[in-house]
């Protein structure tokens, strides 16, 4: 598949009004804008529900902070708790995660329990599956990570056949025996799926995929993950990106990015992906080619997040909240 590069450069500012200590639709650069900042927050989480309600939690001078909203955010009463991860299937099934504990928000209250597991580091709520990702290992510690599947009041440790990194829609992407992997969900079992050879080889040379996006009408799949290997006393390396469908997967790699261990993909509604890949770059993958650029915002990125069948994707970090497609 032929992927050229092009970078936009292009950033326009724009004047609202504001808040006290806090901002709406401050600046734009490319598709995104920044829809909120405040020097108080921190933002870490976000999800945005079937309804559109987006939700986004943090924390302000130290303490918990859960915001929601669309196009302007208000504080509302949280769990009670520091959340770190958040899912949501519908307005009233919204999902927080601690360190110790998670919680559901039923439409009205927040429904606390203990979390006696690992620490979440991904949380999905796709279709039926509430799905975390645990104890996620980032290079160059050793790869790891535990799946998790909310079955009726239980979390129920998932088998799979690659350590899994991220998650979307039936596929899962991470790495099996050193190399990049994706897996298929069955609708009772992960299945690995056959993958090209990466596009060059060295030697000790090691592989993952760190998260995945599906195109919803189309069903193209996009991941993107790094491959690094020993030169000299350092490491080398390069930034990964899979494109294409079942049975028919292409590679390109990025030298000039580098590797990226925590890069995350959010689809586009359009037929691409958004990648947040490092502080506050993105890289946008389109049908026929790749966009770099860097957020409007110079914040760095945390968290990323659609809204299911439109072209609306949220980004959380730092002070600031950014949405694009809206």
């Amino acid at each position: 598949m032929g992927i050229s590069q092009r970078v936009t450069a292009t950033a326009v500012a724009l004047i609202v009004a504001a808040e006290p200590a806090a901002a709406h639709a401050m600046t734009a650069a490319g598709d995104w804008k920044t829809i909120r900042t405040d020097r108080r927050d921190s933002y870490d989480a976000v999800t945005v529900t079937p309804g559109g309600a987006v939700w986004v939690a943090g924390a302000r001078d130290g303490k918990p902070l859960l915001l929601k909203g669309r196009s302007t955010f208000k504080q509302v009463t949280g769990p009670g708790f520091r959340v770190k991860r958040l899912a949501s299937a519908s307005d009233t099934r919204v999902w927080a995660f601690g360190t110790s504990k998670y919680a559901r928000w039923d439409g009205k209250r927040w429904q606390v329990k203990p979390w006696k597991h690992g620490r979440v580091d991904r949380a999905y709520s796709i279709g039926a599956n509430l799905w975390v990702v645990e104890n996620v290992g980032y290079h160059p510690k050793p790869v790891r990570s535990t799946l998790r599947r909310l079955t009726g009041s239980t979390w129920r440790k998932v088998p799979t056949p690659i350590v899994v990194k991220g998650l979307d829609g039936k596929w899962a992407a991470g790495s099996a025996k050193g190399k990049a992997a994706l897996a298929r969900w069955t609708g009772t079992a992960w299945r690995a799926v056959p993958l090209p050879a990466l596009p060059s080889s060295h030697l000790g040379q090691r592989s993952e995929l760190t998260d995945v996006a599906v195109d919803g009408e189309t069903g193209r799949v996009m991941a993107v993950g790094w491959a690094a290997w020993p030169c000299g006393a350092a490491t080398c390396g390069e930034t990964l990106l899979l494109t294409g469908y079942l049975g028919d997967f292409a590679y390109q790699a990025r030298a000039d990015l580098g590797v990226r261990p925590r890069a995350q993909a959010e689809p586009d509604g359009r037929g691409g992906a958004w990648i947040a890949y490092s502080g506050n770059r993105y890289l946008h993958i389109k049908p026929e080619s790749v966009e770099t650029g860097a957020f409007p915002s110079n914040q760095p990125v945390r968290d990323l997040a659609n809204l299911l069948g439109s072209h609306s994707v949220w980004a959380v970090g730092g002070t600031a909240i950014q949405a694009t497609g809206r």
